[in-house]
Protein backbone atom coordinates (compact mmCIF):
# COMPACT_ATOMS: atom_id res chain seq x y z
CA UNK A 1 0.00 0.00 0.00
CA UNK A 2 1.63 3.64 -1.16
CA UNK A 3 1.61 5.92 1.70
CA UNK A 4 0.22 8.81 0.34
CA UNK A 5 -2.31 8.77 -2.32
CA UNK A 6 -1.26 11.06 -5.31
CA UNK A 7 -3.34 12.96 -7.44
CA UNK A 8 -3.32 12.38 -11.27
CA UNK A 9 -2.23 15.53 -12.92
CA UNK A 10 -0.23 17.29 -9.57
CA UNK A 11 2.27 15.45 -8.54
CA UNK A 12 2.53 16.30 -5.14
CA UNK A 13 0.99 14.65 -2.12
CA UNK A 14 -2.68 14.62 -1.44
CA UNK A 15 -4.14 12.69 1.36
CA UNK A 16 -1.93 10.51 4.02
CA UNK A 17 -2.15 6.98 4.16
CA UNK A 18 -3.33 6.46 7.59
CA UNK A 19 -4.06 2.70 7.56
CA UNK A 20 -0.48 2.44 6.61
CA UNK A 21 0.48 4.42 9.50
CA UNK A 22 -1.36 3.12 11.74
CA UNK A 23 0.37 -0.42 10.79
CA UNK A 24 4.07 1.48 11.11
CA UNK A 25 6.35 0.70 14.03
CA UNK A 26 8.34 4.00 14.41
CA UNK A 27 9.80 3.23 17.50
CA UNK A 28 11.15 -0.14 17.91
CA UNK A 29 11.16 -0.94 22.09
CA UNK A 30 8.87 -3.72 22.93
CA UNK A 31 7.42 -3.24 26.24
CA UNK A 32 9.53 -0.20 27.37
CA UNK A 33 6.76 0.91 29.32
CA UNK A 34 7.76 -1.96 32.47
CA UNK A 35 11.49 -0.27 32.71
CA UNK A 36 9.95 3.36 33.54
CA UNK A 37 6.56 2.51 35.22
CA UNK A 38 4.56 3.73 31.73
CA UNK A 39 5.56 7.38 31.80
CA UNK A 40 4.66 8.45 28.96
CA UNK A 41 1.54 6.92 29.53
CA UNK A 42 0.77 8.90 32.92
CA UNK A 43 0.40 12.18 33.65
CA UNK A 44 3.53 11.55 36.53
CA UNK A 45 3.09 15.87 37.29
CA UNK A 46 -0.53 15.52 37.66
CA UNK A 47 -0.63 15.32 41.31
CA UNK A 48 0.52 19.34 41.35
CA UNK A 49 -2.15 20.48 38.98
CA UNK A 50 -4.82 22.36 40.17
CA UNK A 51 -7.30 22.55 36.96
CA UNK A 52 -5.70 20.52 34.33
CA UNK A 53 -6.39 16.72 34.34
CA UNK A 54 -4.22 15.05 36.85
CA UNK A 55 -4.55 11.49 35.63
CA UNK A 56 -5.12 11.39 32.24
CA UNK A 57 -2.64 12.44 29.34
CA UNK A 58 -3.81 14.57 26.28
CA UNK A 59 -3.34 13.42 22.89
CA UNK A 60 -3.84 15.43 19.36
CA UNK A 61 -4.87 14.14 16.04
CA UNK A 62 -5.28 16.10 12.93
CA UNK A 63 -8.65 16.25 11.31
CA UNK A 64 -7.81 13.30 9.17
CA UNK A 65 -6.47 10.85 11.70
CA UNK A 66 -8.81 11.46 13.88
CA UNK A 67 -11.59 10.28 10.89
CA UNK A 68 -9.47 7.39 10.22
CA UNK A 69 -9.56 6.38 14.22
CA UNK A 70 -13.19 6.78 14.17
CA UNK A 71 -13.58 4.62 10.89
CA UNK A 72 -11.49 1.77 12.74
CA UNK A 73 -13.40 2.30 16.03
CA UNK A 74 -10.81 3.72 18.01
CA UNK A 75 -9.43 2.50 21.54
CA UNK A 76 -12.68 1.46 23.38
CA UNK A 77 -11.10 2.65 27.34
CA UNK A 78 -11.11 6.00 25.66
CA UNK A 79 -14.38 7.18 26.10
CA UNK A 80 -14.65 11.05 26.58
CA UNK A 81 -15.47 12.78 23.07
CA UNK A 82 -12.59 14.79 22.12
CA UNK A 83 -12.27 18.41 22.32
CA UNK A 84 -12.09 19.90 18.99
CA UNK A 85 -9.73 22.71 18.24
CA UNK A 86 -9.84 24.87 15.24
CA UNK A 87 -7.34 27.57 14.44
CA UNK A 88 -7.88 29.98 12.05
CA UNK A 89 -4.91 31.42 9.99
CA UNK A 90 -4.95 35.30 8.74
CA UNK A 91 -5.21 34.14 5.27
CA UNK A 92 -8.62 32.44 5.89
CA UNK A 93 -7.41 29.32 5.91
CA UNK A 94 -7.94 26.86 9.29
CA UNK A 95 -7.38 23.54 10.48
CA UNK A 96 -8.52 21.46 13.12
CA UNK A 97 -7.05 19.08 16.00
CA UNK A 98 -8.89 16.86 17.74
CA UNK A 99 -7.41 16.16 21.33
CA UNK A 100 -8.46 12.97 23.28
CA UNK A 101 -8.15 12.58 26.80
CA UNK A 102 -6.41 9.29 27.50
CA UNK A 103 -6.63 8.07 31.03
CA UNK A 104 -5.37 4.44 30.34
CA UNK A 105 -1.78 4.16 31.47
CA UNK A 106 -0.42 2.59 28.91
CA UNK A 107 -2.94 -0.43 28.34
CA UNK A 108 -5.28 1.19 25.82
CA UNK A 109 -7.16 -1.52 23.67
CA UNK A 110 -6.51 -1.89 21.27
CA UNK A 111 -2.98 -1.55 21.21
CA UNK A 112 -2.71 -1.01 17.52
CA UNK A 113 -5.21 2.39 17.67
CA UNK A 114 -3.16 4.08 19.46
CA UNK A 115 -2.67 7.67 17.53
CA UNK A 116 0.57 8.77 15.98
CA UNK A 117 1.77 11.16 18.94
CA UNK A 118 1.99 7.80 21.03
CA UNK A 119 3.88 5.68 18.31
CA UNK A 120 6.56 8.39 17.69
CA UNK A 121 7.19 9.41 21.22
CA UNK A 122 9.67 10.55 23.05
CA UNK A 123 10.24 13.06 20.05
CA UNK A 124 8.45 14.53 17.39
CA UNK A 125 10.51 16.16 14.54
CA UNK A 126 11.59 19.41 13.52
CA UNK A 127 11.62 19.86 9.93
CA UNK A 128 12.13 22.48 7.14
CA UNK A 129 9.30 23.57 4.66
CA UNK A 130 10.45 21.01 2.90
CA UNK A 131 9.35 18.42 5.30
CA UNK A 132 13.56 17.57 5.49
CA UNK A 133 13.79 16.48 9.51
CA UNK A 134 17.13 18.37 11.36
CA UNK A 135 16.56 17.90 15.05
CA UNK A 136 13.87 16.51 17.34
CA UNK A 137 12.46 18.24 20.01
CA UNK A 138 10.18 16.63 22.87
CA UNK A 139 6.48 15.12 22.41
CA UNK A 140 5.09 15.79 26.19
CA UNK A 141 4.95 19.52 26.95
CA UNK A 142 6.25 18.70 30.62
CA UNK A 143 9.65 16.72 29.11
CA UNK A 144 10.92 20.19 27.40
CA UNK A 145 11.84 21.10 31.00
CA UNK A 146 14.27 18.71 32.05
CA UNK A 147 17.54 20.00 32.90
CA UNK A 148 19.66 17.08 31.46
CA UNK A 149 17.22 14.64 29.66
CA UNK A 150 20.18 12.35 28.69
CA UNK A 151 20.60 11.55 32.59
CA UNK A 152 17.11 12.68 34.26
CA UNK A 153 14.63 11.79 32.04
CA UNK A 154 12.22 9.47 33.35
CA UNK A 155 11.90 7.80 30.19
CA UNK A 156 14.13 5.08 29.62
CA UNK A 157 14.49 5.51 25.49
CA UNK A 158 15.31 9.28 26.26
CA UNK A 159 18.16 8.45 28.68
CA UNK A 160 19.93 5.03 26.99
CA UNK A 161 18.84 4.71 23.72
CA UNK A 162 18.05 8.59 21.95
CA UNK A 163 20.74 8.44 19.39
CA UNK A 164 18.99 4.92 18.10
CA UNK A 165 15.33 6.06 18.55
CA UNK A 166 16.24 9.22 16.61
CA UNK A 167 18.20 7.40 13.95
CA UNK A 168 15.46 5.31 13.18
CA UNK A 169 12.40 8.02 13.44
CA UNK A 170 14.46 10.10 10.73
CA UNK A 171 14.09 7.28 8.44
CA UNK A 172 10.46 5.81 8.91
CA UNK A 173 9.04 9.41 9.24
CA UNK A 174 10.02 10.90 5.60
CA UNK A 175 6.88 9.05 4.01
CA UNK A 176 4.65 11.13 6.28
CA UNK A 177 6.26 14.31 5.86
CA UNK A 178 6.29 14.38 2.23
CA UNK A 179 2.55 15.88 2.82
CA UNK A 180 2.14 19.43 3.24
CA UNK A 181 -0.22 19.41 6.09
CA UNK A 182 1.57 17.57 8.78
CA UNK A 183 5.21 19.33 7.75
CA UNK A 184 2.99 22.46 8.44
CA UNK A 185 1.71 21.31 11.87
CA UNK A 186 5.11 19.83 12.72
CA UNK A 187 6.72 23.35 12.53
CA UNK A 188 3.93 25.22 14.57
CA UNK A 189 4.24 23.05 16.73
CA UNK A 190 8.18 23.95 17.43
CA UNK A 191 7.17 27.40 17.67
CA UNK A 192 4.70 26.43 19.96
CA UNK A 193 6.72 25.06 22.48
CA UNK A 194 10.04 27.35 21.27
CA UNK A 195 7.06 30.10 22.77
CA UNK A 196 6.32 28.21 25.71
CA UNK A 197 10.30 27.55 26.92
CA UNK A 198 10.25 31.52 26.79
CA UNK A 199 8.30 32.29 29.38
CA UNK A 200 8.62 29.15 31.76
CA UNK A 201 11.86 29.19 33.69
CA UNK A 202 13.12 26.17 35.99
CA UNK A 203 13.79 22.13 35.65
CA UNK A 204 11.60 20.26 37.08
CA UNK A 205 13.29 17.65 38.29
CA UNK A 206 15.65 20.37 40.43
CA UNK A 207 12.76 22.08 42.21
CA UNK A 208 11.87 21.38 45.98
CA UNK A 209 8.36 21.02 46.57
CA UNK A 210 7.30 24.31 46.92
CA UNK A 211 9.06 25.52 44.00
CA UNK A 212 7.58 22.87 42.00
CA UNK A 213 4.05 23.96 43.27
CA UNK A 214 5.08 27.55 41.62
CA UNK A 215 6.12 26.07 38.59
CA UNK A 216 3.10 23.92 38.04
CA UNK A 217 0.91 26.82 38.71
CA UNK A 218 2.42 28.94 36.21
CA UNK A 219 2.54 26.38 33.16
CA UNK A 220 -1.47 25.83 33.97
CA UNK A 221 -1.41 29.14 33.86
CA UNK A 222 0.47 29.32 30.54
CA UNK A 223 -1.79 26.30 28.91
CA UNK A 224 -4.96 27.61 29.62
CA UNK A 225 -4.73 31.25 29.10
CA UNK A 226 -2.48 30.57 25.95
CA UNK A 227 -0.65 34.05 26.74
CA UNK A 228 2.85 32.54 24.99
CA UNK A 229 0.79 32.54 21.57
CA UNK A 230 -1.57 35.73 21.95
CA UNK A 231 0.43 38.39 20.26
CA UNK A 232 0.96 39.84 17.07
CA UNK A 233 4.16 38.04 16.55
CA UNK A 234 3.30 34.44 16.57
CA UNK A 235 0.56 34.73 14.22
CA UNK A 236 2.28 36.73 11.52
CA UNK A 237 5.28 33.41 11.84
CA UNK A 238 2.52 31.04 11.85
CA UNK A 239 1.52 32.66 8.22
CA UNK A 240 4.73 33.03 7.12
CA UNK A 241 5.20 28.93 7.81
CA UNK A 242 2.40 28.91 6.22
CA UNK A 243 3.58 30.85 3.07
CA UNK A 244 7.17 28.92 3.13
CA UNK A 245 5.58 25.14 3.24
CA UNK A 246 3.15 26.33 0.53
CA UNK A 247 5.78 27.71 -1.65
CA UNK A 248 7.72 24.13 -1.07
CA UNK A 249 5.61 22.30 -1.73
CA UNK A 250 4.55 23.70 -5.50
CA UNK A 251 2.55 26.92 -4.07
CA UNK A 252 -0.73 25.29 -4.04
CA UNK A 253 -3.17 25.57 -1.12
CA UNK A 254 -2.63 23.04 1.48
CA UNK A 255 -5.73 23.80 4.20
Amino acid sequence: MDWLNYSANKKMPNKVDWQTIYTTEYVKAPECWKTCGGYCCKNFYGEHFNILDKNGVSLPLLESEYKYYQSIGGITNITEPPKKRTFKLSNGKSFSIYLLSCNCGGVCEPHGHRPLICRIYPYFPVVDATGTIYDFEYAALMDLFYRDPDVDHKCTLVREQSIRIKRELSVSLKPLLKDPEVVFVFRCLKELVDRLKTKMDGHINTLDDKQLKKFITKYEWMILSGKPWKDKAFSERIDQIYDEVKTAFGGKDFL
